[in-house]
């Protein structure tokens, strides 16, 4: 009996009748309303290509869905996607609108980025209230040839950690001075500096407290450009490979059938293929579990009573190791789970003899509350028996529950529900199966069937040469299916995601994993109540802050407050403080690197008021859940790869179609500067020194206040009680420091000694920008440290806000040899042939594509991925052979 949201209350009617099927109801509406309460949104990122080099772009797509039906999500409208450097700092942050969950963007990756394992994450402020639980996180090496462009082999040999320091052409770095820090949790457990041998090696004494640690080393490469290197350190030298049980339901119960799961793992915790021989007392061989490549299998094992178990596994490298088994329970339950059928789910819940008390036994089906099949059975025989049909099951990790009749969870099990009938009928064709360089193709999509009331889909399609990448990565990388089916509802690192997806459905191996793979389960008690969110979803941007008064920590109840926008200030929104003084802009859009004023005013009409702006938090990066995917020596597994891309970024520098990487060494000044700059870090909305007049710290080092400085230096400024006022008209010019407006007679708080530059604004075309307060004209002032001079004042009712925007894309650039054609490049040796995320099919469920091939053959793989407005997924790879 399926539970759709419609037929529940025919099961409860149905059950009322038998002895707690009141708490069973209640049980049940209440973890649906706080399904319902909660939903669950979830996010694939469609990368172009799943590995990088400095100086490339990573042109992404985002999915959003909501449910274990995977519909797009209208629940937020905005994601964030952030890159993780493998110093575990944020390199990238940026917002991406969401249209019906559907978001594209890039991130430039620059010339001083290390090599190293980056994690790339996506997710929506709604996620949040999960911690990272349903974040979208995948492993992306990126590899450094410009800037870096040095190899290094390490390893741990003979108690040292071993370096070897080569230049692209893999010559030794002999005689380089190198430094190193070994820490963990920003704890420095050892540092200390080294020079390299002849052959370009360092040897760092390893002790056991290392393992797992983080070794930093620094140096210049034979350009004299600084460099900077992340290793991740081994547990210990001598570690041996590990073998793990799981028996099925998390039990091996006696007298029983069981089937029992393994997962052998190599010292860096990535899987390896063994066999294990579980073996009775007698000797006999009584299960035999053969995994596959990741280290995971399983078999059926017979327990008998009063038996001991041992196990004997032997693993791929020849070792082998002696393990004893879980021990078994004379009493107590377990399941066995048959999903081989297409048509129908068998469950055989095992009973001991003392449980056979004929009690209430209920079997549910569900995902994470969302009820899809109860059953109930009496405990008076030892096994029970239950079937679900598959047709209106979704398709994804489902869990099964075995409740007694308190209704407390005694067995719970995941598991893999593939529905063919939730994938997007699709088809996509070339207009031929082959190509040369420099030539059309043409791809042609079809999605859904003539019986669909909707065909259409948004899909998003990458082409990659893929002689240039390994075959293991584009083919193991995470995909849309495992982002959506797996990932989001699997703890832990899985290795390899896309290898459950490659070449059909691998159902037995996915079982296996969801046998060793922690998973999201219910909380039964913690989500009978439902508690408010702590995170709500973002339909827009906001600005949020709290209005005090002056020099107080007392709130500015019912401040009138505005907010200006700089680029027009005609273009402005106004809002109130509630009683505690907090107020809201919301429903905000403008792009990255917007500037705002935010005005506030009394009841009285007075500036006296603090505005303080409360800055939005991003998510702490834990601990990478993909630890074991972390790699060493970066540069040297993809030294091809560097040495192709400096080719391709060779030719687009002669063309000019990107910026020449160049490494700067220090240079010492000793000519005096003629002209006057000012700071760089002047906030002029027209740009640092675009001013009437310009005035350094040189020529404030005398003068004990700065108004003083000031008075008789500034061109077309009088002076008037400290105040600075315009020759033109007499009127009080606005002030400005460090982006906040202050007032005139404040200017003799600062310290001179703290001033970077002043600027002088009063011709009309560096006053414009700021509208009215531009009417006088404007003093620019710019601290040293941009801190400094702000202890020396008390803003009043102003301050100038620069959150951040929506982040503005990059367009792919797509040649085009044609003969008339200005749209070229003298030497294509692109690895992204193509990058088409703006992909949607019509009414009749059309759509196509086109690219030119580049100047090398090889075999190109075409990658489309998406969704219907059904959520149904739709995955498809194409090969071209370029001859």
């Amino acid at each position: 009996m399926i539970l759709k949201k419609f037929a529940l209350s025919c099961f409860l009617t149905l059950v009322s009748a038998v002895a707690g099927a009141q708490d069973i109801e209640a049980l049940l509406q209440k973890i649906n309303t706080n399904h319902d309460s909660r939903p669950i949104e979830k996010i694939h990122l469609h990368l172009d290509k799943p590995n990088y080099t400095a100086g490339e772009t990573i042109w992404f797509k985002a999915y959003e869905v909501i449910g274990v039906e995977n519909m797009l999500s209208n629940l937020s409208k905005i994601a964030y996607i952030d890159l993780v450097s493998p110093k575990d700092k944020i390199v990238a942050h940026m917002k991406i609108p969401l249209l019906s969950g559907i978001g594209i963007g890039d991130i430039s990756l620059s010339d001083t980025l290390i090599e190293g394992t980056y994690r790339l994450r996506g997710y929506s402020n709604w996620m949040r209230n999960d911690s990272s639980a349903y974040f979208f996180q995948q492993n992306i090496q990126i590899s450094n040839g410009r800037l870096d462009n040095v190899l290094t082999q390490s390893a741990l040999k003979d108690g040292n950690y071993s370096i070897l320091f080569q230049d692209l052409q893999q010559r030794p770095l002999a005689d380089a001075k190198i430094r190193y820090e070994i820490t963990r949790a920003n704890k420095n457990l050892k540092s200390g500096r080294l020079t390299t041998d002849v052959e370009g090696r360092i040897n760092i004494p390893f002790k056991s407290d290392y393992g797992n640690a983080k070794l930093t080393v620094s140096f210049e490469n034979k350009e004299k450009a600084p460099v900077e290197k992340i290793f991740k350190l081994p547990q210990q030298e001598t570690q041996q490979h590990n073998i793990q049980f799981f028996p099925e339901g998390g039990t091996l119960l006696a007298g029983t059938l069981n089937k029992i799961a393994v997962k052998a793992v190599r010292p860096n915790g990535l899987g390896i293929q063994a066999t294990t021989y579980i073996l009775t007392s007698r000797g006999d061989t009584a299960a035999r579990i053969q995994t596959n490549n990741l280290g995971m299998g399983s078999a059926p094992l017979f327990v008998e009573e009063n038996e001991t178990f041992t196990s004997v596994t032997v693993f791929e490298d020849g070792t082998q190791t002696s393990t004893a088994l879980p021990a078994y329970s004379q009493s107590g339950y377990s399941i066995q789970v048959n999903n081989i059928s297409d048509s129908k789910l068998f469950a055989q819940v095992n009973l001991s003899a003392d449980k056979q008390n004929g009690s209430s036994i209920y079997f549910i089906l569900h995902y994470l509350g969302r009820t899809f099949y109860v059953s109930k059975q009496n405990a008076s025989k030892n096994e029970l028996v239950f079937s679900v049909p598959k047709k209106d099951l979704p398709s994804g990790v489902l869990t099964i529950s075995i409740l007694n009749d308190q209704l407390i969870p005694l067995i719970e099990r995941p598991v893999f529900i593939c529905n063919e009938s939730q994938f997007v009928p699709f088809t996509a064709d070339l207009n031929s199966p082959t190509s040369s360089p420099r030539k059309k193709v043409s791809v042609s999509i079809q999605t859904g069937t003539a019986q669909d009331s909707i065909r259409n889909a948004v899909l998003s399609a990458s082409v990659v040469n893929a002689s240039k990448i390994k075959k293991e990565d584009w083919k193991n990388s995470p995909n849309i299916l495992s982002s959506l089916l797996l990932n989001a509802d699997l703890s832990g690192y899985i290795e390899n995601p896309g290898y459950y997806f490659d070449q059909g459905l691998k159902c037995t191996e996915i079982d296996d994993l969801l046998l060793t793979q922690g998973w999201r389960k219910l909380e039964w008690k913690a989500n009978l109540e439902a508690t408010a969110p702590s995170f709500l979803p973002e339909k827009a941007i906001s600005i949020k802050g709290q209005a005090r008064k002056l020099g107080r920590k007392a709130p500015a109840s019912g401040a009138k407050l505005m907010l200006v926008s700089t680029k027009n200030f005609m273009d402005y929104i106004d809002t109130l403080a509630n009683e505690e003084g907090y107020f809201e802009f919301d429903n905000l859009l403008f792009p990255d690197s917007a500037k705002f004023l935010i005005t506030a005013k009394d009841e009285k009409g007075k500036n006296n008021i603090d505005i303080i702006i409360s800055e939005n938090t991003i998510p702490t990066h834990d601990i990478n859940k993909n630890a074991p995917g972390e790699r060493n020596d970066v540069n040297y597994s993809f030294l091809e790869d560097i040495l192709n891309n400096k080719k391709y970024f060779a030719g687009l520098e002669a063309q000019g179609l990107m910026e020449k990487s160049i490494a700067i060494e220090e240079v010492v000044v000793t000519a005096r500067r003629t002209a006057k700059k000012a700071s760089e870090s002047s906030a002029n909305l027209n740009g640092p020194g675009n001013a009437d007049q310009v005035i350094t710290a040189e020529d404030l080092e005398t003068c004990p206040t700065l108004d003083m400085c000031l008075n008789g230096r500034l061109m077309g400024v009088t002076f008037q009680n400290g105040v600075p006022h315009t020759t033109r008209g007499g009127g009080e010019m606005q002030v400005v420091l460090d982006g906040m407006y202050i007032e005139g007679d404040q200017l003799s708080m600062i310290n001179p000694s703290d001033i970077q530059s002043v600027e002088v604004l009063r011709n009309i075309n560096y006053t414009s920008i700021y509208g009215s307060y531009g009417g006088n004209g404007l003093l620019i002032i710019t601290s040293k440290t941009g801190k400094d001079a702000m202890r020396s004042y008390t803003p009043k009712g102003i301050v100038t806000v620069q959150p951040q925007g929506l982040h503005i894309n990059k367009i792919f650039y797509k040649p085009i040899y044609e003969v008339d054609s200005e749209t070229k490049l003298n030497q294509d040796l692109r690895t992204t042939i193509h990058w088409e995320p703006n992909i949607v099919s019509d009414n009749d469920g059309k759509a196509s594509f086109d690219f030119y091939t580049s100047d090398e053959a090889g075999r190109y793989v075409i990658t489309i991925e998406g969704l219907d407005f059904m959520g149904r997924i739709a995955r498809k790879i194409l090969t071209l052979d370029v001859k």
